[in-house]
């Protein structure tokens, strides 16, 4: 894409919506829109895929919004429901065969900041080597009211404190992220160019299929740039039983063994990508995978998922004892990494 079509071309917010007879989630879509709405940049168009919403009321609650906004609005109605990646997907093809240069990823509960475009777009059009810039976020309750830091997760406590300092960025951002940082970009607070994500799409998961593409965005050439002006507001509901994809999985324990799965699908397949592109070396991919596990590990350790924890250990170990014991030292894993 050229500086002038980052500069002057449609931007594309993709929205991924599921909702059933919940006035909770209603309400939050509309805060979503209304800050999407009032965007300091206005050259933006929105997609909204729904994903086989069981609640009519909602599908046409969708209708009427796309009515009152022609040509700014614009829904996809699935037949089917795959999760938030595949609405995605869709999104993004829709966004690529439509010419709009750059993606926004928007979940319905989430809250842009108003100058998010604005600042993405600039970004992009000074620097044409860029290709995903993604800001921090500040965690919000079901009543918009900022959440302390006290009461996170540690797995979101984890992601916030890999963006003080030096956030990762440029090319090959992917191995920072994977074994130093842990997940990074909230998605949400992501924006992409178009023919990247299309490239690369979203795997077919429920769990952590933003951070599986994260890594092949990068390890596909793709230059990460963080900016910390324009934090999301990442919804975290703090009076129910836990979030949607959680539940799906099983709770806390079944969530967590998806995440490791397709976290490590997605690390594996950077490492396989920038080997065929070059961009590192075979020699590099068994030290690159055991830092990665460990970093992983640690993650879990950190979530009390003790026996995840040590399973990646044992896979680390298994690809090379002594490299594995030297990272464990260096990092000073050795209170819960035991070999």
């Amino acid at each position: 894409m050229s500086a002038k079509n980052y500069a002057k071309g449609v931007a594309t917010f993709i929205m991924p919506h599921w909702r059933n007879e919940n006035v909770v989630t209603k309400r939050y879509l509309d805060e979503t829109l209304e800050n999407i709405f009032n965007q300091t940049d206005t050259n933006w168009q929105l997609v909204i895929i729904d994903d086989l919403s069981p609640c009519q009321a909602a599908i046409d609650y969708l209708d009427e919004v796309k009515a009152l906004h022609p040509g700014k609005i614009f829904i996809i109605k699935k037949k089917t429901n795959d999760g938030p990646g595949h609405c995605r997907n869709l999104g993004i093809k829709w966004a690529y065969d439509h010419k709009s240069p750059i993606v926004l990823f928007n979940d319905s509960d989430d809250l842009s900041d108003l100058r998010r475009l604005e600042v993405a777009r600039k970004i992009f059009a000074k620097d044409p080597k860029a290709s995903v810039v993604y800001s921090t976020f500040k965690v919000i309750d079901e009543n918009s009211n900022i959440v302390p830091m006290k009461k996170l997760t540690q797995s979101i406590v984890e992601i916030l404190e890999g963006h003080q300092g030096h956030p990762p960025q440029g090319i090959n951002a992917w191995i920072d992220i994977g074994t130093e940082k842990g997940y990074t970009n909230l998605t949400s607070a992501t924006v992409v160019d178009t023919e990247l994500a299309y490239k690369y799409p979203f795997p077919p998961e429920k769990v952590s299929e933003d951070s599986n593409a994260w890594m092949r965005y990068s390890a596909g050439g793709g230059k990460f740039v963080y900016s910390g002006k324009v934090p999301t507001l990442y919804r975290i509901p703090q009076n129910t039983a836990g979030s949607s994809s959680r539940s799906r999985e099983g709770g806390k324990h079944g969530f967590y063994m998806t995440k490791v799965r397709v976290d490590t699908d997605g690390f594996t397949r950077a490492v396989e990508i920038a080997i065929t592109n070059g961009k590192i070396k075979v020699e590099q991919r068994d030290e690159l995978l055991i830092k990665f596990l460990l970093k992983l590990g640690e993650t879990m350790y950190r979530e009390n998922e003790l026996d995840l924890a040590q399973g990646l250990v044992k896979q680390a170990s298994l690809i090379d004892l002594d490299t594995c014991k030297k990272v464990i030292k260096a990092k000073g894993f050795q209170s819960w990494a035991k070999i």
